[in-house]
């Protein structure tokens, strides 16, 4: 008897402990190019708090740095053991919302004034979601991201590279390929699908407009036209090529390839393939030719290759026991001096709106300066990724098989979609997983 009391008692000190040391300090994940900056800045913010109530800060801080691509489903194989405040892009708040919500919406009127008051309209409805009927902000804009294109200058010129055409004919007198991607997804292989009509900004391409699966629409005739390019400059001898075994990196180092779409992320492997000869521009112009006009979308029609804009936000875990305090943190934490700050000391590309013309780090020389006004020039040409509404919307655009369809028209490796007729039957299937999830052409 004695024996089953002193291991009961020592279960419950041991619970005790757990449960203590669970609640003793506050917990946030952050990119891990950023933990140094974001262990330092929690640091001040204790201090900041010192100053402003006259009380040490009751808890600890833990800034652990890790892979903000998989963040989110970290987090929901275990909320009750999750962080309490991580950093997710903004495409993951539906599953993140799902159900009754895993994640706490902002309630603090300073925090969401800040956050209306801060940044621009693109992100200020990706944040948004719906819980049992009522539309709440989740998430804390502070960190953006786009994709812009990396370039050999040896070989491509300052007039070329705004077009696809002039980088092609680059291509062709250096008997080299004009463009490599880093994967066939339907993000990293979106500039052709999200191009806009450069003269009118306009396009007839609609995901899931307003957060509604019935507003996404495919079969206007520039989306035609442009899949028709697409067809043309990954058909041609010295155009696009998919991604291969030896890498894009190789691809540049080794002039295989003269270009690269991709983000920030990748900045330190483009300067290490191509060293002084490293360009970094907005994404280039395409023409519609004779042979891919279609419809009232003519020959001679000019459009702006286009991308995604996102933002990674801070969340908010719902069970946090020191729920209480996170949203006074993160007012700091997403402020607009300590973006600047982040970006000068972790190159992470600030949030707030206006940050091209406000923030005067930006206006200095040096190829990281470039590289961020490149990104925020972009982000004008760009969407944001209207998924974080709804968890069919993310799966249906990326999982159920369009990019792959996509992928079929550009490369058209059978000769199966060589007239218009072709291609336009491949969209209505693709427009239908978007809306459905359902992939006729695998049935």
């Amino acid at each position: 008897m004695k024996k089953l009391l002193l291991l009961l008692t020592l279960m419950f000190v041991a619970v005790t402990v757990i449960g203590c040391g669970g609640d003793s300090k506050i917990t946030i994940w952050v990119g891990e190019e950023s933990q140094e900056f974001y262990t330092a800045k929690v640091e001040e913010y204790k201090a900041i708090y010192l100053e402003k109530t006259g009380e040490e800060f009751p808890y600890e801080f833990e800034v652990l740095g890790v892979d903000t691509g998989a963040a989110a489903g970290m987090f929901l194989n275990d909320p009750q053991a999750g962080p309490d405040i991580f950093t997710s892009a903004h495409d993951n708040l539906g599953k993140l919302i799902a159900g009754s919500s895993s994640i706490a919406p902002v309630q603090s009127a300073e925090l969401l004034a800040q956050i209306q008051n801060d940044n621009p309209e693109i992100f200020l409805e990706v944040i948004k979601g719906k819980v049992d009927g009522t539309e709440y902000t989740f998430g804390v804009p502070y960190i953006a991201q786009t994709l812009v294109l990396y370039y050999n200058t040896s070989y491509i010129t300052e007039d070329q590279v705004q077009s696809w055409e002039g980088i092609l004919e680059a291509a062709v007198e250096a008997d080299k390929q004009a463009l490599s991607i880093t994967g066939t997804d339907g993000y990293n292989n979106s500039f052709i699908l999200l191009a806009r009509e450069a003269e009118t900004d306009e396009t007839s391409l609609q995901l899931y407009e307003d957060g509604n699966i019935e507003n996404t629409y495919f079969m206007g005739d520039d989306s035609v036209a442009k899949m028709k390019w697409g067809q043309y400059f990954f058909t041609h001898e010295n155009g696009a090529k998919r991604p291969t075994s030896a890498g894009w990196e190789s691809e540049l180092e080794n002039e295989v390839s003269l270009s690269v779409i991709s983000g920030a992320w990748d900045f330190e492997a483009a300067a290490a393939a191509l060293g002084d000869n490293l360009g970094i521009t907005i994404l280039p112009t395409f023409t519609i030719g004779e042979d891919q006009a279609y419809g009232t979308c003519e020959a001679g029609t000019v459009f702006q290759s286009g991308s995604f804009y996102d933002t990674k936000a801070f969340f908010m875990n719902k069970v946090s026991p020191q729920l209480e305090y996170l949203e006074d943190i993160l007012l700091f934490l997403s402020s607009v001096e300590i973006q600047e700050e982040s970006y000068e000391v972790a190159n992470n590309l600030p949030a707030y709106k206006n940050a091209l013309s406000e923030f005067e780090a930006l206006q200095e020389e040096g190829i990281e300066a470039v590289l961020t006004s490149a990104q925020l020039s972009m982000a004008e040409l760009s969407i944001s990724q209207p998924f974080g509404a709804s968890t069919a919307f993310n799966l249906y655009y990326y999982q159920k098989g369009a990019p792959d369809l996509i992928m079929e028209i550009f490369e058209n490796t059978d000769g199966d979609y060589t007239t218009d007729a072709e291609i336009i039957e491949q969209m209505q299937y693709i427009e239908t997983i978007w809306k459905t999830g359902v992939n006729e052409k695998a049935a």
